[in-house]
């Protein structure tokens, strides 16, 4: 359907701000999912250091090893979806803009507000690149503290008390 380019233009951009709030909901989920998931890390741990007098030091490096091992698979898989998600989002965002820039005011002109991101040649221009820092410093948090109660889980036992 052919509309005015004043309708045309208010109805993209109100499609472009709504992708920047949802691609700010993207990025504090991927922020929020990793920090949580590293604190996480730390309580499971600390509770089992807790309860040492009903595991073993055996026990206590087994557990702690698969404990997070699954949760940085659970990081790397959900950040890998979001980052997904995010990259057809700004994609899809690009693709509204330059609807946007190619609008004409004497022309009617047809507009489709969802292009198919197949065809898009182009990559999105806002990356998100320093969400793989925050991704990767909250997982080498989680595999030192891993490799330490692994390595070091003897002295808990010993500090603790427990044989």
């Amino acid at each position: 359907m052919k509309i005015n380019p004043d309708t045309a233009a208010d109805v993209l951009k109100v499609f472009i701000q709504e992708d920047r709030t949802e691609a700010r909901i993207y990025r504090d989920r991927m922020q929020n999912m990793s920090y949580t998931v590293a604190v996480a890390s730390f309580a499971i741990s600390a509770f089992l250091i807790g309860n040492l007098s009903h595991i073993s030091i055996v026990q206590l490096r087994h557990v702690t090893l698969l404990i997070d091992l699954g949760l940085v698979a659970i990081m790397l898989i959900f950040f890998w979806r979001m980052k997904c998600d995010l990259i057809a989002l700004r994609k899809s965002m690009r693709a509204r803009q330059n609807l946007l820039n190619g609008l004409d005011e004497k022309e009617n002109k047809d507009i489709d507000p969802f292009p198919d991101l197949k065809h898009q040649p182009h990559k999105p221009d806002i990356k998100d690149d320093d969400l793989f820092w925050v991704l990767g410093l909250s997982v080498i948090v989680v595999l030192i503290k891993m490799s330490v109660l692994t390595m070091g889980a003897a002295s808990f036992a010993v500090a603790k008390g427990t044989p």
